[in-house]
Parts: structure tokens; C-alpha cells; sequence
């Protein structure tokens, strides 16, 4: 057992990861992977990999004022290979994930190299890292794994790092007390390479200079004539930490900043303050405790009110008395303290200490797991020169099968929109409330979806989504001011988001009023070139031709978004032909018989056009619409009883007995078709 050999480790650790991550091969894209992959054109074309790296085109340009080139162009990677298979996409996240827990066992088995039972116990402390549930986010959401790779970057940097250190101080020579005069730069280069890579991933890792600087004072416990005898290594990171923030400032400083999609927008700095103390317990739980889980934390954490609240004193007492241990455990147990530094350090870039979208999320601890995992396998090692060994590995396999079933579990949370917006009821959050309203939508239950609306806007007024999605409800329940009052504060929220001018360009073409429609349209081109295909429908408009905006095939993105559309032509087709306006009402029943795949449905727009040629004295078009609409569904009774009254029209009274005999047969008791049989006969 203390001579497990680390090719058995690294096959262990890379079939179990597999084994407990294959699951969400079958898994679709969700949540943020439909403007992050989906809709994201730049990543369909490897020439832009370049752009990535210039700003022309990135994460910018998607989803926030982000600078992470590294990431997009894994991205186009995947898309040259897969297009948009997401089964793919989850297989590259979990060889990322693979490599960031070989990349750690290699770490631990370096940090604790003395121990007699050093690869067994970093197996399993790696193990842990490997199946913890906290790590889903990263790993089964194809867009989470931002957090992973930039760990798996701070990992090889690390790792290069520490054999750097251990080059120096000569503990690889055959004499113990020895110290080595010649230093492998090599190492610290790649050490270098490795921690710019991951800062052109996420600027998680901009706290590597720190993380570097507390490994040699706190973990090697060195002091300060070594710290100015190597100021050079520190140099060199904070330098290129340094030079990475003017880069990413100068190639960012022409994109506009969305501040209204802030989550702090508008607050007052003590509200900042206290509300994310009040997160740092709650990362910590997460840690240990991994359950329940949610994939947005966005307004579950209330605001602070103040800094005396209560809450955020007990958070902040919770946050003293780890610094207090770790000031406490430095001159008896180093790795200790460097634990719990590494925590509450890793954690700084995430604090909104520089504003953000998030008030935290689970994939921030990707990285931050680390001192976890380092603390589990230093207690471990501890103890397996103290105590039964075999006690030791039993309850180290229970806790892995443990960790293992609940994110086999939660993997199956992430397979679809509809699996993981569940996963988070009757949990209000500025996004759950929002995301569990468009599952009301889906199912055509409006009223229900409008209070999830309302609640999300009351946890948060600047919810920009929240507001649209109550205005297109209005939309269909015919409250057009309502909806246009909704759509007008969207804009007002977020002037850059595209939606907004979109819907407003609906509304004043329902209201006739074509001129509003096309400074809409036009401001949207500005914003978004062709968003949902309106460069032609605003082309259409201009010139007089057809004028419909909303009704474009090519916008449905989603499924409330679809339903809002068929909801609106079918009153629209219903309002055409009560108007006596046939060819208008006929387009959108054609486009309604596109958008479904209900037979049943498809038969009854096809009645219903039917109908209009009636109107128009066309009957041949009429009869081949109602035979259309019986071979689509043979059970269309009202398609029946139109051909009945055709073949009347004509004369042929056999052929409409036929008819009306078919349609009793299908409905005996309906007294109609009776009543027209008995007077044919």
C-alpha cells in the first residue's frame, strides 16, 4: 500500500471521474449556453481565434465586459468538431475536469512526498476534488467550465511553482541538510506561462502573486531574508498581473459598460459590504455540506441593511475566527493556516470588491476547493502515522461513494432548461423566479408566469429579463399599454439590450403606428445587426410591404417565445377575418401550420383557411384546403361539414350524404349533420 505506484492513481482517478461525469454526455445546452454557444456566430469560424485575442471578437461582444480569449477559442474548438452537439461540448469539459485532478494529485503527492502512504492518501484526497457535488456547475454546464479550466491553469502553474521552490531548497538532493545553489528557471517559466494562460481564461486567478507569496511565508513558514533574497519570483507575477490589467483595460475601454446588469446597481457601498460577507459562510457550508444546491444565487441572499444587521455581524464574527485559527495554527500547523488563507484569498475576486453580474455562484468554488482538498489530504496524512490505517482508507471510500451519488444525482439536474429551473423551486431568486416563470409560460399558464414576473422585479427593479417576459405576457393577454410600459422600462434598465427595441417594434406595429416601428427597428440595428433577422422586416416596412415583425420563424429561441407568437396569430388571423381582411388572415394561418406539428392543430388552420376562401367565392381553393385539412385529421368534423356544404353547392347530394355520414359516424349525436341527412333524403 505505501508503494502504490502513480500510474495505478492516475487510471483510478481517470476512470472514476469518468464514470461519475458520463452522464451528462446526454445532457443539451442550457441556461447561459444559448447566447454563450448557440447564438454566439463568432465561434463558428477558427479565423476568429486571433479576434479573441485582439477583443474583435469575445466574450465582450456575448455576455458581459469580460476578456477570456482562451476560453472562446475552446469554444470554436469544439464547434470545428461538433457544430452544435452539445455531447461534445460535455465530453471537453470533463477531459478538463480529468486533467485538473491529475494536475492536483500530482500536487499533493509533490507537497507530501515524505509520507509513507503519500499516493494512496492523495488519491483519495484527489478523489474527493474529483466527485465533489460542489462541482457540477463547472463541470456538467458546458459554459461553467470557465471555472474549471482556469483551475486547471492555476494547477500547472502551482505545480511548476512548487518543483521550482523545491529545486532551490534542495530537498530532491541525496543529502537531507544540503542546500542547492543552481535554481531551474525552466520551471518557474512554465510556472509563468501556465498563470498568464490562466488569466486569459478568468480573472479568478489574478490572485496567484498573492497565493505564491503565502506558500512560501505560510506553508514553508520561510521568512523575510528569503522573501527579499527571491523578490525577483514575486516581481515577475505581480508584474505580468500587472501588465495583463492594462492589456485587458486598453482592449475593453471601448466597450460599454452594461452597468444596470450589475447586481449591485444603484446600491450603496455598506449594502455591497455586508451582503457578501454574508456569502463567505455560506461558501464554506457549501464546502462541507454540498446541499441543496442552485444554480443561481442571485437575490436568495437578502441586501444588508446595514452593517450592524445581525446577520452580517455573525458573518463577519465567522470570518475573524478563521483568520483568528489560522493566525492561531501558523507556528503549529502551517498547512493549516495556508488552508484557510487560501480560501478567503481565492474567493477575493468574486467579492464584487470590483463590481459584477453574480452575488455568488457554485463554480467559483472550483478553484477555491482546493484548500479543502489540501486540508483533507495534510489531516489524513497526519493521522495515517498515528492511527489504523485501514479505518482511515474505509472512511475515505465511504465519504467518495457518498460525494459520488449525490452528483451523479445533480448531474441529471443540469440535462435540460425544464430539469434544472425545477431543481430551484419554491426558492426565490431574481433568475429562479424568472426562469420558473417561463416554465408557466411554456405551459400557457400566464397568470401564474406574470406573478413569478412581478416577484422577480420586486427582489430586484433592474431585472431587465423579468420586465420583457411580463410585458409579453400582457402582450398576449391584449394589454398593449401594459406590455409597451414594460418593454419602454427594459430599455430604460439596459439600453443596449436588443430585446427591448424588438418588442417595442411589435407593439407600434400592432398599434399602426409604422413610423415608431421603424425608429425602433433602426436603433435595434445599431445596437444588434440583424437581431432576429429584423434588417429585412425592417425593409419590408419601409416599403410598404408586409408589415408582420414579430412573426418570423427564424426568432423563436425559445419555447415561451414561441407560444407568445402562435397565441398572437391566432387572435390576429381571428381579428383578419372578422375584419373581413382574408388574404392577411390566410398568411398567418399558413404560418401557424408551420410552427406546429399537431396534426390536429395543423387540420383546423387548414379549416380555417378553407373558411376564407369560402369568403372569397374561391371554392376550389376552399374544397382543396378542406380535403387537406381531412387527410390531416379524418376526425375534422367542421373540414367535413365544409366539403359537405361545397358538394351542395355543386349539386352532388350523394357525395354530401357521404360526408355528413362520416361525420356521424364520428359523432352520433350531432344533431346538425343529422337534421341536413334527413332533409337530403
Amino acid at each position: 500500500m505505501s508503494t502504490f505506484k502513480s500510474i495505478y492513481c492516475y487510471i483510478i482517478i481517470i476512470v472514476v471521474t469518468y464514470l461519475v461525469f458520463q452522464n451528462t454526455l446526454e445532457n443539451n445546452f442550457v441556461f447561459d449556453d444559448e447566447s454563450v454557444i448557440i447564438g454566439n456566430t463568432s465561434i463558428r469560424d477558427l479565423s476568429n481565434i486571433p479576434k479573441y485575442f485582439t477583443a474583435e471578437e469575445g466574450f465582450h461582444k456575448v455576455i458581459g465586459r469580460y476578456y477570456r480569449p482562451v476560453i472562446s477559442t475552446t469554444y470554436a474548438l469544439d464547434y470545428s468538431v461538433w457544430e452544435l452537439n452539445p455531447y461534445g461540448y460535455h465530453l471537453t469539459n470533463i477531459i478538463i475536469h480529468i486533467i485538473s485532478c491529475l494536475l492536483l494529485f500530482k500536487i499533493l503527492s509533490t507537497l507530501f512526498y515524505r509520507y509513507k502512504y503519500r499516493n494512496l492518501i492523495s488519491l483519495f484526497s484527489t478523489l474527493i476534488f474529483a466527485v465533489h457535488p460542489i462541482h457540477t456547475e463547472a463541470v456538467s454546464w458546458v459554459s461553467g467550465r470557465t471555472d474549471s479550466l482556469v483551475t486547471l491553469f492555476f494547477f500547472a502553474s502551482f505545480l511548476f511553482y512548487i518543483e521550482f521552490t523545491r529545486e532551490s531548497d534542495g530537498s530532491r538532493t541525496e543529502k537531507p541538510g544540503e542546500k542547492t545553489i543552481k535554481k531551474n528557471y525552466l520551471y518557474l517559466g512554465l510556472s509563468l506561462f501556465f498563470y498568464v494562460t490562466g488569466l486569459l481564461t478568468k480573472e479568478m486567478i489574478v490572485t496567484m502573486p498573492v497565493i505564491i507569496l503565502l506558500y512560501d511565508l505560510v506553508y514553508r513558514k520561510k521568512d523575510m531574508d528569503y522573501i527579499k533574497e527571491n523578490v525577483i519570483n514575486y516581481v515577475l507575477f505581480f508584474g505580468v498581473t500587472i501588465i495583463y490589467l492594462i492589456l485587458r483595460y486598453s482592449l475593453l475601454a471601448d466597450i460599454p459598460e452594461r452597468e444596470t446588469y450589475l447586481y449591485f446597481f444603484g446600491k450603496d457601498y455598506t449594502v455591497v459590504i455586508g451582503t457578501m460577507i454574508k456569502t463567505i459562510p455560506v461558501y464554506f457550508r457549501l464546502l462541507f455540506a454540498p446541499f441543496p444546491l442552485l444554480y443561481h444565487y442571485n437575490g436568495v441572499i437578502p441586501d444588508a441593511k446595514t452593517l450592524i444587521d445581525s446577520a452580517v455581524i455573525l458573518s463577519f464574527l465567522f470570518v475573524v475566527f478563521l483568520i483568528f485559527i489560522a493566525v492561531y495554527f501558523y507556528k503549529k500547523d502551517s498547512i493549516i493556516s495556508f488552508c484557510i488563507f487560501f480560501f478567503l484569498i481565492s474567493l477575493a475576486p468574486v467579492m464584487n470588491i470590483i463590481p459584477t453580474m453574480n452575488l455568488m455562484a457554485e463554480r467559483f468554488l472550483y478553484f477555491t476547493s482546493f484548500a479543502l482538498v489540501l486540508l483533507i489530504c495534510h489531516l489524513a496524512m497526519v493521522g495515517s502515522s498515528k492511527r489504523d490505517f485501514s479505518m482511515l482508507t474505509i472512511g475515505m471510500v465511504i465519504i467518495i461513494g457518498s460525494l459520488s451519488y449525490l452528483t451523479y444525482l445533480r448531474n441529471i439536474d443540469w440535462k435540460d432548461n425544464d430539469s434544472l429551473y425545477l431543481s430551484a423551486k419554491g426558492v426565490d431568486g431574481t433568475v429562479l423566479l424568472v426562469n420558473e416563470g417561463n416554465i408557466y409560460a411554456n405551459n400557457k399558464r400566464y397568470d401564474d408566469a406574470k406573478e413569478f414576473y412581478k416577484k422577480a422585479i420586486l427582489l430586484r427593479e433592474n431585472n431587465v429579463l423579468a420586465h420583457h417576459n411580463l410585458g409579453l405576457v400582457y402582450l398576449l393577454n391584449g394589454k398593449i399599454d401594459s406590455a409597451e410600459m414594460r418593454f419602454k422600462r427594459g430599455i430604460q434598465i439596459d439600453s443596449l439590450a436588443p430585446d427591448g427595441y424588438f418588442q417595442m417594434a411589435t407593439v407600434y406595429n400592432m398599434k399602426n403606428e409604422k413610423d415608431s416601428a421603424i425608429m425602433m427597428l433602426e436603433r435595434l440595428q445599431e445596437i444588434a445587426p440583424n437581431y432576429k433577422e429584423s434588417l429585412a422586416i425592417l425593409e419590408r416596412i419601409k416599403s410598404g410591404g408586409d408589415t408582420d415583425i414579430s412573426l418570423n420563424t427564424q426568432e423563436f429561441k425559445n419555447e415561451e417565445t414561441k407560444s407568445y407568437q402562435i397565441n398572437l396569430l391566432q387572435r390576429r388571423s381571428y381579428q383578419y377575418f372578422n375584419e373581413k381582411k382574408y388574404n392577411e388572415a390566410i398568411q398567418d394561418l399558413e404560418r401557424l401550420i408551420s410552427l406546429n406539428t399537431d396534426p390536429k392543430i395543423i387540420s383546423g388552420f387548414m379549416n380555417n383557411i378553407a373558411m376564407c376562401y369560402n369568403e372569397m367565392n374561391k371554392p376550389e381553393q376552399a374544397e382543396k384546403y378542406f380535403t387537406d385539412a381531412i387527410k390531416t385529421d379524418s376526425e375534422n368534423i367542421n373540414a367535413l361539414n365544409g366539403l359537405a356544404s361545397i358538394s351542395l353547392s355543386k349539386g352532388d347530394k350523394s357525395k354530401a350524404k357521404e360526408y355528413l355520414g362520416m361525420i356521424l359516424k364520428i359523432n352520433p349525436g350531432d344533431e346538425n349533420a343529422r337534421n341536413k341527412l334527413d332533409s337530403l333524403k
